[in-house]
Order: C-alpha cells, then structure tokens, then sequence
C-alpha cells in the first residue's frame, strides 16, 4: 500500500508530468514504428548497425501479427503528431508565448501541405487531423498549467 502511496505521489511532481507529456507520446510513436511499420525504413538498418536487431526482431516477431488490427491512420499518421504534442510541451517549459509554442504544429502543417506540389512525400489529410488533434490537447495542458500558477500568485 505504501508504494502505491509513493507512486502516486511521484505522478503529481513535476518531473512526473514532463515524464508523461513529453517522453511517453515519443515512446509510443517510436513503439508504432518498431512493430508495425515495415522494416525498410532507416532506422532498421540503424538498429543492425548498433547491434538492436535481435531485440527489435523479438519484438516484431511477437506483435507484428495484430498490425492488421490497427488502422493505417495510426500507422502512419500518429507517430507525427505525437511528436508535435511531445515537441510542443517540451517548447512550454522553456517558452510561455503561444506563438513560439505554435511554431512546431504550423510549421508541421506547412510541410504536410507542401507534400501536395513541392516536397517530397505524400500528403495525408489524416497527418493533419492528428496533429490538429495533438496539438488542441497540448495547449489544454498548457493552459491548465498556467492557470495553477496564477491562482498560486
């Protein structure tokens, strides 16, 4: 009973919340890429290279079968936007000015539409709503956040 005491007690700190919103959403995107994506990407060769291959197959071997379960959107648009989330709740705890903070999902949205005439990629309109959708909640937190400073001063 204690140590659900401490755990919870952990989770209210600071240090718990930065855990939370910006390395958790990059663990799942990256966790999205290593078991689901398709193992010509780059990052499988780094994997070899760095002599992760065996682990990375493990994995894959154990959960590469329920990629039919899981939506193309998540497969390939999710991972993106929760690196816009993470990116933008890093941002907030060095920048309070929303403009700063927008920075990192307008300028993802530029180049997703950029993909349609002149950047190399395809445009997903499901890349768009996810980060839109990331990007909301963010600034929620944010927001929350700066209205418990407030009411503490």
């Amino acid at each position: 009973m204690e140590s659900l005491v401490r755990a919870n007690n952990f989770l209210k700190t600071e240090i718990a919340k930065k855990i939370i919103h910006i390395f958790l959403p990059i663990f799942a995107g990256s966790m999205i890429y290593i078991l689901f994506r398709e193992e010509n990407l780059l990052m499988f060769k780094w994997f070899k290279f760095l002599k992760l291959n065996f682990i990375i197959n493990f994995l894959r071997y154990n959960f590469y079968k329920y990629r039919i379960y899981v939506p193309q959107s998540v497969l390939f648009s999710l991972p993106d936007a929760f690196w816009v989330y993470s990116f933008t709740m890093f941002l907030s705890i060095y920048f309070k000015n929303r403009i700063i903070l927008s920075s990192i999902f307008v300028g993802s949205i530029i180049i997703e539409i950029l993909q349609l005439w002149f950047i190399t990629g395809t445009f997903d309109i499901y890349d768009v709503m996810y980060m839109f959708a990331l990007y909301l909640i963010a600034m929620y937190f944010i927001k929350n956040k700066e209205k418990k400073i407030w009411k503490r001063k």
